[in-house]
């Protein structure tokens, strides 16, 4: 059974003197994948020229088309993206047996999607 804590839980961060939420989300959250962003349940809408600009704002030496961060060797692995009001985080944590190589998949899927797509995430692992 899936935890609620995962679609329904807001972390607040404070960075370089700002406070901003870090939603989190679940890889099942998923409702579409385009060229242009992620559409998970409940109407969230990750943009990536949105990410992208907001990433570049962030880190003024970034090129324009990293989105955020991304990290496997993480427990679970996950995806940040830089949203403007906030931060969203895609964790890859299906449960069950033989699901490490499942979500490692899925993650390598979604890396390369978003290369396709022409952005890229910082990798953090």
């Amino acid at each position: 059974m899936k935890s609620p804590w995962y679609s329904s839980t807001a972390v607040p961060r404070i960075y370089h003197e700002f406070l901003f939420m870090t939603t989190i989300k679940s890889i099942t959250d998923v409702v579409s994948i385009s060229e242009t962003g992620i559409l998970l349940s409940g109407d969230i809408n990750i943009s990536f020229p949105e990410c992208a600009g907001n990433f570049h704002t962030k880190y003024k030496n970034s090129s324009m088309n990293c989105i955020g961060e991304r990290d496997i060797s993480a427990n679970p692995p996950y995806f940040e993206f830089y949203m403007e009001d906030n931060h969203i985080r895609l964790l890859f944590d299906y449960k069950g047996i033989f699901v490490k190589s499942k979500n490692r998949k899925l993650f390598h899927d979604m890396q390369k999607h978003i290369s396709v797509s022409g952005y890229t995430t910082y990798d953090l692992s």
